[in-house]
């Protein structure tokens, strides 16, 4: 409820400031308690108007022009300066989380972080995105950008770390044996051997188009995964024999490459035209081998509604490798998933060692 309109005569005096039989009455803006102010009308005005700037801030234009407070956007600047390059993000890893920072930033940049609650940060997150899975990123990202406000001493608790915690199903599919022999046959023969490569060693997508044949050398093929180097510094020494060894020397054909995953280009083009992410013109990237093996899986008719990607296949070898008698440890290792004793070794600073391994399984034919 509004209060009563001043009168025309007292129209400059400081808000909740009163006449009162005995001189000056001051109405607390939120209890509605009044006090006395004394007769004085020069001291009841200068009482009135410094209660008015402690109980009603949102009133005191002076103080917020000299204390505006820290931003969201002042914590993100925090953020991207002292912590993202420690991180040390893969770039398309880089590519994602800025995308969800960039939102934050336009959503909340401009609110001081004094001001975030659990309530806006919750709102926030509910309205950004409608996939559960999104809502857990940016309630992630928003939790590491508030825990550097927390750290400037900004504010004293981090209200995204209060929120839901978003739990999403995975959707894609899993990939049989059946449907990846299917769509072997259909796929051209480079993208056949980024596959068996992908299923023999279950390295990664963005590993299996990296793979040089420089690094096979005394009777392996040395990889540090992409996805672990500077952080885990899994690296693996995967014995290139049996299947895997027949596969090395398939890849070895007409086209001269210094990768193993390699295919020429469907049109001719001058090197100074050549895609800025690729430094050969047979290099395959990680997004052509996707649309490839996604092409060959429609022209497979693999009817799904969440078909399985390339990424499945290290999955599909995982559990092959089950069926084959490995146990969960030797399967983390070709993996290159780290474990406890590996993250207490890089921890105490010293380079960490190879770790000899063997693709176990044959290629299902």
């Amino acid at each position: 409820m509004m209060g009563r309109a001043r009168k025309p005569s007292r129209r400059d005096w400081p808000a909740n400031l009163y006449a009162h039989r005995d001189g000056f009455k001051y109405r607390h803006p939120i209890t509605r308690k009044e006090h006395a102010m004394g007769k004085d009308k020069a001291k009841a005005f200068a009482a009135a108007k410094k209660l008015n700037a402690l109980l009603m801030p949102g009133n005191d234009l002076v103080a917020a022009v000299l204390t505006p407070g820290e931003t969201v956007a002042d914590a993100i600047k925090v953020f991207r300066t002292d912590d993202i390059p420690g991180r040390k993000w893969a770039p398309k890893t880089a590519e994602v989380y800025e995308s969800v920072i960039r939102r934050i930033e336009a959503g909340l940049g401009s609110t001081p972080v004094s001001d975030v609650t659990v309530k806006a940060c919750a709102t926030f997150i509910r309205e950004v995105t409608e996939s559960e899975r999104a809502r857990q990123q940016f309630r992630l990202v928003l939790g590491w950008i508030l825990a550097c406000a927390v750290e400037e001493g900004w504010i004293d608790t981090n209200p995204a770390l209060a929120t839901r915690k978003f739990s999403h199903s995975r959707k894609r599919e899993r990939l049989s044996i059946d449907v990846y022999r299917a769509i072997w046959d259909v796929a051209p023969q480079w993208v056949r051997n980024a596959m068996d490569l992908s299923l023999l060693t279950l390295l990664r997508r963005e590993d299996v188009v990296s793979a040089r044949f420089a690094d096979l050398r005394d009777g392996a093929l040395w990889v540090v995964p992409s996805k672990t180097e500077g952080s885990t510094n899994v690296r693996l020494q995967i014995a290139a024999t049996g299947p895997l060894g027949d596969l090395l020397a398939r890849c070895r054909d007409a086209v001269v490459s210094p990768y193993l995953i390699h295919r020429l280009p469907e049109k001719a083009r001058p090197s100074n035209m050549r895609a800025k992410d690729r430094d050969h013109h047979t290099q395959v990237l990680p997004e052509q081998l996707s649309r490839a093996f996604a092409t060959a899986r429609d022209a497979a008719g693999v009817d799904m509604d969440n078909p399985p990607t390339f990424h499945e296949i290290r999955s599909l070898g995982g559990a092959l490798l089950k069926e084959a008698g490995w146990t969960n440890e030797q399967i983390q290792a070709l993996m290159g998933h780290s474990n406890v004793a590996m993250t207490e070794h890089y921890l105490g600073g010293h380079e960490a060692p190879w770790q000899a391994v063997s693709a176990g399984i044959s290629l299902p034919r």
